[in-house]
């Protein structure tokens, strides 16, 4: 017992000595009581698909809040080393006064090919972020964008053009599809099968003519003039000179095991008939 005690004032000793004024450490920074936390919003998504058709370009906006309205305030935001290359985001994100969210917009190659991953890291900066307190979002966001991947959709209409042919989709995610010319009429088409529900629209800026009704949406080919179609290519031997579809939920069908799915074509009509078509079936099914 007597070894042990005598051992004890070495112990002491090295704790006294790696307790001394030699040490390097110095205190961080305290958050000023007045500080704005300026933060990221929990509401930003780590991972999203970008839209190549968005009029805005490849790019995003990244929510950031505060938890005052009072006062214009200007914070720096630094981009971090394992950002991808080629990717930029804005130097500082600007609250207008009696506003507590401004947004910061992080921008993509325009030469990005389809299937392609971009990673960014942005950090906040300045006095008035809180690095000790925990946020939803944090003073740094680390996310990934991509652009989306192609799949193919096989398309028919029954009874009229049985011989299908094939549209290219962007594949946006969650059930989310986008034939950028469908048919060749140089105009999109949507097709959405999140949950195993159809629903088909048309971009939000499309000038195609649409009309709502106790059954649906209306969606005819026709902006000054009839839009027309070519479904097997301009040079293909079909060609479209009156085309309507009806996005209805009661009549819109899909089935998720093998991907196929149907909607009304309301109004067909190609060069070779002498009178329009109504009310015939038009199909899909989304190739693997």
């Amino acid at each position: 017992m007597k070894k042990y005690i005598l051992f004890l004032p070495l112990l002491m000793a090295m704790f006294m000595a790696g307790c001394s004024d030699d040490d390097d450490y110095t205190a961080a920074d305290p958050v000023k009581a007045s500080s704005q936390q300026v933060h990221f919003s929990g509401d930003n998504k780590e991972s999203v698909i970008l839209d190549p058709t968005d009029s805005a370009g490849l790019s995003i906006n990244l929510k950031v809040v505060r938890n005052t309205t009072e006062g214009e305030l200007t914070v720096p935001i630094e981009v971090g080393a394992k950002t991808s290359a080629g990717v930029t985001a804005s130097e500082s994100v600007t609250f207008a006064n009696g506003d507590s969210v401004a947004y910061a917009r992080v921008a993509f190659p325009d030469t990005a090919s389809a299937g392609q991953s971009f990673h960014y890291s942005l950090t906040l900066g300045g006095d008035e972020t809180d690095p000790y307190t925990l946020l939803d979002g944090g003073i740094t966001f680390d996310g990934t964008a991509s652009l989306p991947s192609e799949v193919k959709i096989s398309c028919w209409i029954t009874g009229y053009l049985d011989t299908k042919w094939e549209e290219t989709a962007l594949d946006l995610g969650n059930g989310d599809y986008r034939i950028t010319d469908f048919m060749h009429s140089g105009y999109g088409l949507n097709i959405n099968v999140a949950d195993g529900v159809l629903t088909v629209s048309v971009p939000s800026d499309s000038p195609l003519y649409q009309e709502e009704s106790d059954y649906g949406t209306y969606i005819y080919w026709y902006v000054d003039d009839y839009v027309h179609l070519f479904p097997y290519g301009t040079d293909g031997g079909v060609e479209v000179t009156d085309f309507a579809i009806l996005n209805g939920p009661s009549y819109n069908g899909y089935y998720t095991t093998n991907k196929y799915g149907y909607f009304y074509c309301t109004e067909f009509q190609t060069t070779e008939m002498s009178s329009p078509a109504y009310w015939c079936w038009f199909s899909f099914q989304i190739q693997d």
